[in-house]
């Protein structure tokens, strides 16, 4: 799309809807599922959760057509003012044929999430305009127990709740962070083991530099599946990539830095890496100091022998990803890194306020 639309802030009083397009947890994890809603009606918003239990003996199809209407009717409903993914998963991308692009672009409203619903950022950005937000999920971070992290809550409400329309701005950077998702995720609902703090890695400039441009990005697997397909940037000509990895397949290990490695790969050969303009990279879910430098290697490695790019800005660890706490990234706003200055700033706002 030639044009963006960018949504209207969020106000108290307004309507947030929850939809589950991928991973279906919510009758599996209730408590959890209540925890966010009330943290959210905490901060004076009403929550709808659009969710149909799926038989059994669902088929495909069904799955499909069960998780497209969801998303129709939270978007259809002129009640709505934004949209949170519960979780994300492995099925969003069965989604993109059958959305109805022509209903999103006629009620544009703050979408967010994160992780599975890269395929989603990527498909309602590309066909609509529409500035959706790669930002904290409701069973991964708004149910965190025994509340959501402050730094989530703040720059969330920074970024689509505001009272003027003012830039986003420069990315605070939190002083402490969890290594892994919350107990109850991997345990079971009735958990209530809180997530250990540790002291959050810095931010590292892997290489120097500054440039400016639309950032854009998501979880380096689905980003790698999305090359090639009509969804994907026609361009990465003078983009701001941000890129960020999930768990292991089992849930519980770190994305392998051999299969980190992979993707790098993959994106280099598609010629991603010829035009970007820099390049920031999340914290990895259970990455320790020792996986840190050797991901800092690698990418140094890539984009120094590979690509053969080394005035390209490269930064890393920065507050997005499968750990907490979780920025809110607005897709496709100007944004610019500066190593010399050691910021990361969004240059445009997330959303416009209507009187």
């Amino acid at each position: 799309m030639s044009s963006t639309i960018i949504p209207k802030a969020l106000r108290k009083g307004d309507t947030i809807a929850f939809i589950s397009p991928s991973a279906r947890l919510n009758h599996i994890l209730p408590a959890a599922l209540a925890r966010g809603k009330a943290a959210l009606e905490s901060l004076g918003f009403n929550i709808k959760i659009i969710y149909s239990t799926l038989p059994d003996s669902a088929s495909f199809s069904d799955s499909i057509q069960v998780r497209t209407e969801e998303v129709h009717s939270a978007f259809r409903d002129p009640s709505v003012a934004a949209i949170i993914c519960t979780i994300g998963g492995a099925h969003c991308g069965e989604l993109l044929p059958f959305l109805d692009y022509d209903l999103i672009r006629a009620n544009p409203k703050i979408f967010v999430g994160y992780s599975d619903t890269t395929f989603l950022h990527y498909a309602i950005t590309s066909r609509t305009g529409l500035r959706t937000f790669y930002g904290p999920s409701i069973l991964t971070d708004w149910s965190d127990f025994p509340s959501p992290m402050q730094f989530t809550v703040d720059h969330f409400l920074h970024v689509v709740s505001t009272s003027e329309t003012t830039p986003v701005g420069p990315l605070p950077r939190s002083t402490t962070y969890t290594l892994s998702h919350a107990d109850f995720l991997l345990t079971g609902d009735s958990s209530t083991t809180p997530r250990d703090l540790l002291p959050a890695p810095s931010w590292r400039w892997i290489q120097p530099g500054s440039a400016t441009g639309p950032l854009y990005g998501g979880v380096v697997s689905c980003v790698v599946r999305l090359q090639g397909t009509p969804y994907a940037p026609k361009s990465w000509k003078n983009r701001i990539m941000f890129l960020e990895t999930s768990m292991n397949d089992d849930m519980q290990q770190p994305y392998s830095l051999e299969r980190f490695r992979s993707s790098l790969m993959d994106l280099a050969l598609a010629g991603v890496f010829n035009d970007i303009a820099g390049l920031v990279v999340g914290r990895g879910y259970k990455y320790d100091t020792k996986m840190q430098d050797e991901l800092a290697e690698l990418l140094l490695g890539v984009f120094g022998s590979m690509v053969r790019r080394t005035d390209l800005p490269i930064l890393m660890n920065v507050d997005f990803g499968h750990t907490s706490p979780f920025l809110t990234l607005p897709i496709g706003a100007s944004a610019r890194l500066d190593s010399g200055r050691d910021e990361f700033v969004v240059l445009e706002e997330g959303v416009v306020v209507v009187a």
